[in-house]
């Protein structure tokens, strides 16, 4: 069976160690720790589904997810914000610009794995 291409975009290492561990090995996992580097391997790499911080240096993960929905080839990418931005505005604007689900931080292997159903059912 093939495996979902995943993108993990945070500055945290913590954060992207955790989702990794997460993942395991079912799913081919990219990761990025800023939005520079975000774009820089969007700009190759075509994933099935996209994991996205927003608070970041330089590039924030607003300004990722208007990157995504602006390229032909990512337009339709599930991008699914992890934050530790927990204000109904903050999430609102997230989802407005696009993001297709929004989750707080701490990361809940139990919702991971229901955004991996949702998202992606043909891996799960």
């Amino acid at each position: 069976m093939d495996k979902a291409k995943i993108v993990v975009i945070d500055d945290d290492p913590v954060c992207t160690g955790l989702l990794l561990a997460i993942l395991g090995d079912e799913h081919l996992v990219m990761t990025a720790n800023s939005g520079d580097a975000a774009i820089e391997i969007l700009s190759t790499v075509r994933p099935d589904l996209i994991f996205l911080d927003i608070t970041m240096p330089n590039i924030n993960g607003y300004q990722v997810i208007k990157f995504i929905r602006d390229q032909p080839e990512t337009a339709k990418t599930p991008v699914v914000v992890v934050s530790s931005l927990v204000e109904n505005s903050d999430q609102q604007f997230a989802l407005k610009l696009g993001a297709d689900d929004y989750l707080t931080k701490p990361i809940m292997p139990d919702s991971i794995q229901r955004t991996i159903d949702t998202f992606l059912p043909q891996f799960s």
